[in-house]
């Protein structure tokens, strides 16, 4: 059944209470059960350097794994991973970030453990939610261990690291048509800058979160661009939330739909184009449709702000031995490395050997957190580009009122 769904903003507020109440007794009161799950499924603290081979053995007895996602990629990886495994049967939901989470609570709040995989980019929900109340397990496989950087194995596995950009339209703006985020609230770009909603979207509000948390980059840009101190309006508490207020009453565009926002600004063919938040692996839509989607990557105080989308075992999984080999599918092959050549079509042949799982994710936007993975193609301006991130104490302790500010702000 398809979870009812919640406002991001009472989920996120409920969230932050569980939390609050919940987590000193889960830290301090032992769960017998939870602890013989552990053992017996070789996780979290019985962790061992895998056999893959008594893995994928048990895996294939289990027969199936159960994936709740996120990300509707997460189709095309259960296609691969069965050409891998036909013995083991892949379900995968594409559920969304905020119907992930909740279909993770209700069944574990009614007793069913059904999900063998949960994939999210919910960082308040996944770090500071689900995995203190035990209803997922963080998991790395044992052979990447020294290809990952700590931040990005702990407290959760992150699967890839993803952004969301300011686009412009390159064909109506040979060069950047602004030199600071600001210039989005000018009366130029009244009604002409879009982005989806952060309403059902966490990886919105993770957006959002980091222009706040960098509030202080923030002022900065708009006192070096303009000259003169940011007076911030009645109300308002810092330079992220000014930003956001200004933009959202210079008549932002709110969609549901990030494909036809970055269609809306890259079309070719437009004298006067809109600009909008995009997330930037539809840059690709430049070599499948002939789009001008550009990145200003120069802007200040930047043009990128980033997420990672995490990977776990889930609590009490039925099938933990295949969930294992899934998270291990998912981060690709042990023999992949920096000088692995990796030609296109990446779902097949030694490509889809090498990157497994990664595969279907292999583009320009989506980076693993492997420090051994050639970068996708056109990504050369990623590693050199500032980028914004919020992190998950702030994002424990603030994105529930961003997203009040927002609601309010947007229902004026």
């Amino acid at each position: 059944m398809t979870p009812t769904f919640r406002s991001a903003k009472a989920w996120l507020a409920a969230g932050a209470l569980t939390l609050a109440l919940a987590a000193p007794a889960l830290a301090q009161q032992a769960d017998p059960k939870w602890d013989a799950w552990l053992q017996k499924s070789q996780l979290g603290p019985y962790q061992k350097n895998e056999n893959w081979d008594e893995v994928v053995t048990n895996a294939k007895k289990e027969g199936e794994v159960v994936v709740y996602s996120s990300s509707g990629t997460m189709l095309k990886v259960a296609e691969d991973f069965a050409k891998f495994y036909p013995e083991i049967k892949v379900k995968a939901y594409d559920l969304g970030s905020e119907k992930t989470i909740e279909k993770v609570v209700r069944e574990h709040q009614a007793g069913v453990y059904a999900a063998d995989v949960v994939y999210s980019g919910g960082t308040e929900q996944m770090v500071f939610d689900l995995l203190p109340n035990h209803r997922i397990v963080n998991y790395v496989p044992s052979y990447l261990t020294d290809r990952i950087a700590a931040e990005h194995r702990e407290p959760l596995l992150t699967h890839v690291i993803e952004a969301y950009g300011v686009f412009y339209n390159s064909e109506a703006h040979p060069q950047p048509p602004m030199k600071t985020i600001w210039e989005l609230t000018e009366p130029q770009w009244k009604g002409r800058f879009s982005m989806k909603s952060p309403a059902g979207s966490l990886t919105t509000l993770m957006m959002l979160a980091a222009i706040v948390e960098h509030s202080d980059e923030m002022q900065k840009a708009y006192e070096q661009h303009y000259g003169k101190k940011l007076e911030l309006s009645p109300g308002v508490e810092n330079a992220g939330y000014e930003f956001l207020h200004r933009l959202i009453g210079n008549d932002i565009v709110i969609s549901d739909n990030s494909s036809k926002i970055a269609t809306a600004v890259g079309l070719r063919g437009q004298a006067k184009p809109p600009m909008a938040f995009s997330v930037i692996h539809y840059l690709t839509k430049n070599q499948s449709d002939n789009y001008a989607n550009a990145i200003p990557y120069d802007l200040q105080p930047a043009a990128l702000f980033s997420y990672p989308t995490y990977v776990a075992v889930a609590g009490q999984a039925p099938h933990p031995n295949a969930a294992k080999l899934f998270v291990a599918f998912l981060m690709g092959s042990k023999d992949l490395n920096a000088t692995s050549e990796l030609k296109a079509p990446y779902r097949s042949g030694k490509s889809l050997e090498l990157l497994q799982g990664m595969a279907a994710f292999y583009q320009v936007g989506t980076f693993s957190p492997r420090t051994d993975v050639p970068p996708p193609p056109h990504s050369e301006m990623w590693p050199k580009a500032r980028k914004l991130t919020a992190s998950p104490e702030f994002v424990k302790d603030n994105i529930a009122k961003i997203s009040d500010f927002w609601m309010a702000e947007t229902s004026r």
